[in-house]
């Protein structure tokens, strides 16, 4: 069991760490708005694999993989989600001077809670809503359980220290990015942004739509 927790662990490290929509969000949020609403963001990926590590673990996720329809719902649903986010953020104005000076008197009020909730909310519903994550539960999570031992109770090891391992690193890169969140306020680099990563979500949610299963 130990050799199989520390190769899942490898593998894990490694997709965690890996751009997704998740990293594009997690991105955005901190550098946008604060580290607040970064970890916000990644608070609800987590959650996102707590649901899946759960559905995995009562079979759930099997009878998705096997369901054409629901498989095809999810797929389509997450590629429209990203894509509204990322025309959302690509039709954002660009700040004038004048917004400026109001946001630099309220740099040091926090958040208001709506805004954290709207940023945990995006980080849930992307992962909730990505193909890929509930592959991994149906198809390479498995392959690290030894099945003559529990099953059921290695599933939850395993999908447990997978969410720990995502949290961490985004809680980690959070805490990077308000290094360098200051420089991204300023309206001409803010405006670009949101064109990069609105971009970069529109990309995102037509290769989720566009790719077989």
């Amino acid at each position: 069991m130990i050799s199989h927790i520390l190769a899942f662990l490898a593998v894990a490290i490694i997709i965690a760490v890996t751009p997704g929509p998740d990293f594009v969000l997690i991105t955005k949020n901190t550098l946008k708005y604060n580290n607040q609403s970064g970890r916000a963001t990644a608070y609800g990926v987590a959650t996102s694999h707590v649901i899946f590590a759960t559905a995995s673990v009562l079979g759930l996720t099997s009878i998705i993989a096997k369901s054409i329809v629901l498989f095809q719902v999810i797929k389509y649903a997450g590629a429209a989600y990203l894509i509204y986010l990322g025309i959302k953020a690509l039709i954002a104005k660009k700040k004038q001077p004048q917004d400026q000076d109001t946001a630099s008197i309220s740099a040091n009020i926090p958040k208001s809670t709506g805004n954290l909730q709207n940023s945990y909310f995006q980080g849930m519903a992307s992962t909730l809503l990505n193909p890929k994550a509930l592959i991994f539960y149906i198809s390479l999570l498995p392959q690290f359980i030894d099945l003559n031992g529990n099953v059921a109770l290695q599933s939850i090891i395993l999908a447990g220290l997978f969410t720990l391992v995502v949290l961490s690193w985004f809680l980690i890169y959070v805490f990077f990015l308000t290094y360098i969140g200051s420089w991204f306020k300023k309206p001409s680099v803010e405006w670009i942004f949101d064109k990069i990563t609105g971009t970069t979500l529109v990309s995102l949610g037509l290769a989720v739509a566009l790719e077989k299963k």
